[in-house]
């Protein structure tokens, strides 16, 4: 009997050993997963870096995944210890000791927030974009090119730096970059080099990481770049962390582009860099206008402009028809949107024979353009691919289109890409030039450059779009204390510009269309004005203001003093408007930033400079 009894005891143990390996059963011991390899945790992160939307060039990674999560800290922990072993920085200077807690803080605390889960937070108009710039040492001049030729001895090298920017800055961001040389499959990885850096300042724009590298020139094998971003807003309490990459090539012929538009529409000395796109009014140093077209004439400011044109004269202005850029079949102007005329050659370069290129599957890696806002951080990225425009089989292609920076656009910073977010910003273009070629091997292979128009090394430029003025028949004070239209004011006019007389010459006249409601304000002194709605008022306080933001019992300033203002009002309108440009060199030596102004209907407004200079972003703090 007890032998029996023992016999089932044994059997019932060995039955519940396998019981107890079933799914579901409560008795199973899991073994413990084997930790995956750095390797296969980036192959994690490639995997959703692929499945990102085609108008990105970064996935945002989900913290939520230990792998994503465990990649990016290796990342952090790797370039940390590198900066030990270096004894700082990198870049000449005083040894800066770097340790990126700051980033790997930010790091655990998005990864505490994805775990945690919960409802989504409050939206907010922080984001960022982060991308990569590729450019060719024997194809740009200037700066990171020419250190990069010099410590290499002048042999062609690639020069690869991520850029980073958030609308309204970041309180901290790092990014690092790596560079492999690769096969052209992707899978035989080699490290040519890698950097990472940080900045703590609330910086809108961040692009000083950098490597220079010559990797092989064989026609079977190709440059995969990568690169992590990490950035901290204390404003908002929220983080971001993304990864980017792309492939290219290097070859004996690099890839190269010529810029034809945009440009300055004359070669005269300038005091900055701004070149300046006029789309609703301006003046004679407007190099865009937005342009009628009559048999060639090509006259500014119409109610319904059919193209972009640059300036040809500037007195009166009119369009260079050899430089006219009209809109796309079935599109109109809109005053909301923002318009770049673009006109390129793009050269894929040669390897054992000319590189030809090559149509391309819809993929994430396109052609496109983006503005770039340093002033106030954030982008606008068109979504359109412009490698629709190149000849496929041809080893070099043009675009010429008046690209949309407002419609089929992505933004980061909120609704970041009207014109209303952008007007009278200084704002840097950059494009990324991306075909497949066949090079002469066996298979087609990436041919990339980027550049962005302020680093170019000839002619280097800001586009600036600008707007403001008065409404028509707006009554000006001149020298002699009467009063005319300014519709008929021209250059060499003398005007009003204080109660005590002082006196500026015009300099240049601004004129144009508003199909917006105008603000009417009106004083106690039965002074009676309508303005466009960020022109400047001067308020007795000192301070400057746009016209919308006037409230009544304002005090302002006027031809007999001070006056309070009774009524605000916004107007209809649809009509010709116009401003000045006042004052010689001379007679604004002695002037402050806020005295360039004039009486327009008794009251005392800005004249343009001071509109450009109100309406200009600040640099708002992304720290408390």
């Amino acid at each position: 009997m007890d032998l029996t009894h023992s016999r089932i005891a044994t059997r019932l143990v060995v039955l519940a050993g396998c019981l107890s390996l079933l799914p579901g059963c409560p008795w199973v011991i899991k073994p413990t997963p084997k930790p995956k390899s750095i390797e296969e945790q980036r192959e994690v992160v490639m995997a959703a870096f692929q499945k990102r939307p085609p108008h990105e060039d970064f996935v945002v990674l989900d913290l939520a995944d230990d792998d994503q999560y465990a990649y990016a800290r290796h990342r952090l922990q790797e370039a940390a210890a590198a900066q030990v072993a270096q004894g700082g920085q990198e870049t000449p200077g005083p040894t800066v000791a770097r340790d990126f807690a700051r980033a790997l803080k930010t790091l655990d605390i998005a990864r505490a927030k994805a775990v945690r889960g919960g409802p989504a937070p409050k939206p907010t108009d922080w984001d960022c974009d982060h991308f990569i710039h590729v450019n060719d040492s024997r194809t740009v001049g200037g700066g990171k090119a020419q250190q990069a030729d010099k410590a290499q001895d002048n042999r062609p090298s690639l020069i690869l730096n991520p850029y980073a920017t958030c609308a309204g800055g970041a309180t901290h961001v790092f990014t690092d970059v790596t560079a492999y040389d690769s096969d052209l499959s992707g899978k035989k990885l080699t490290v040519l080099a890698k950097s990472a850096n940080e900045e703590h300042n609330d910086g809108k724009t961040f692009d000083d990481t950098a490597v220079s590298v010559r990797p092989s020139m064989a026609p079977e094998s190709k440059v995969v770049v990568e690169s992590l971003m990490v950035a901290h807003n204390d404003q908002t309490g929220e983080e971001h962390v993304s990864f980017a990459s792309l492939d290219t090539t290097l070859t004996p012929e690099p890839v190269s582009f010529t810029l034809d538009h945009p440009r300055f529409a004359s070669n005269e000395p300038r005091s900055n860099i701004n070149l300046t796109t006029c789309q609703l009014r301006g003046g004679a140093d407007c190099d865009y206008a937005m342009v009628t077209n009559a048999q060639g004439t090509l006259a500014p400011y119409p109610q319904q402009p059919v193209g972009l044109a640059l300036r040809k004269t500037g007195t009166p202005w009119t369009g260079d028809p050899a430089a006219y850029f009209p809109f796309q079949t079935g599109q109109a102007f809109d005053i909301t949107n923002i318009y770049v005329p673009t006109q390129l050659t793009f050269d894929a370069g040669a390897m054992s024979q000319p590189c030809t290129i090559q149509a391309m599957k819809n993929g994430p890696t396109t052609t496109r353009m983006r503005l770039i806002k340093t002033d106030s951080g954030g982008t606008c990225t068109t979504l359109a691919d412009l490698s629709d425009l190149f000849v496929i089989n041809g080893k070099t292609a043009t675009i010429q289109r008046l690209v949309n920076l407002s419609q089929n656009t992505t933004a980061s910073g909120g609704t970041g890409c009207t014109m209303e977010k952008i007007v009278n910003e200084p704002v840097v273009m950059s494009m990324t030039l991306y075909s497949m070629a066949q090079c002469g091997g066996a298979a087609a292979v990436p041919r990339l450059t980027t550049f962005t128009s302020a680093a170019l090394p000839t002619n280097p430029f800001n586009l600036n779009v600008l707007n403001s003025c008065m409404a028509e028949g707006t009554k000006v004070t001149l020298a002699d204390g009467t009063r005319a239209p300014i519709e008929t004011l021209k250059v060499g006019d003398k005007v009003r510009s204080n109660a005590s007389g002082r006196v500026l010459t015009v300099q240049d006249f601004i004129f144009g269309r508003e199909p917006k409601p105008l603000v009417r304000l009106r004083d106690d002194q039965g002074h009676d004005v309508r303005l466009t709605e960020k022109h400047p008022v001067l308020l007795t306080s000192g301070l400057v203001v746009p016209a919308d933001k006037v409230q009544v019992k304002d005090q302002v300033r006027t031809e007999s003093g001070t006056a309070f203002i009774t009524a605000t009002e916004r107007v209809p309108y649809d009509g010709k408007v116009y401003n000045l440009k006042l004052g010689t060199a001379e007679e604004l030596e002695s002037l402050g930033p806020n005295e360039r102004t004039l009486f327009a209907d008794g009251v005392l407004v800005g004249d343009d400079t001071m509109q450009r200079e109100l309406t200009s972003p600040r640099r708002a703090s992304a720290t408390p």
